[in-house]
């Protein structure tokens, strides 16, 4: 039997492309599903303008839903501003206790050698 006689190249070469089929299924089924959703998006938005008498068409509806996915995973800076401030704090919590553990020992040191 073949599969028998496989090398450790031929084995990892076979793997490899087992997995390479596999990834593309995925990239596939991802692809099928975003189709889905936008569909069922569409159907939805068109229902709803209907229902609540806007006057819409499905090319604006098409438009809308083109530019939420355009945005849906866009990345923005933060304001700045007092939150912003509090979270850089919270993420560099552990070097700053460090740095006030280690001002407070300089200080402690200088004032009882000095007074």
């Amino acid at each position: 039997m073949p599969e028998e006689s496989l090398s450790l190249q031929e084995t990892l070469r076979v793997m490899d492309v087992a997995r390479e089929m596999r990834d593309q299924r995925e990239t596939a089924e991802e692809m099928f599903r975003r189709d889905d959703l936008r569909l069922q998006l569409r159907d939805k938005l068109v229902r709803t303008a209907r229902m609540s008498g806007d006057n819409v068409t499905e090319a604006e509806i098409e438009l809308a839903i083109e530019q939420f996915f355009d945005s849906a995973h866009s990345y923005q800076d933060p304001q700045p501003g007092m939150k912003s401030l509090l979270a850089h704090c919270w993420v560099w919590r552990g070097r700053l206790i460090l740095a006030t553990a280690a001002l407070t020992t300089v200080l402690g040191g200088l004032w009882f050698l000095f007074f």
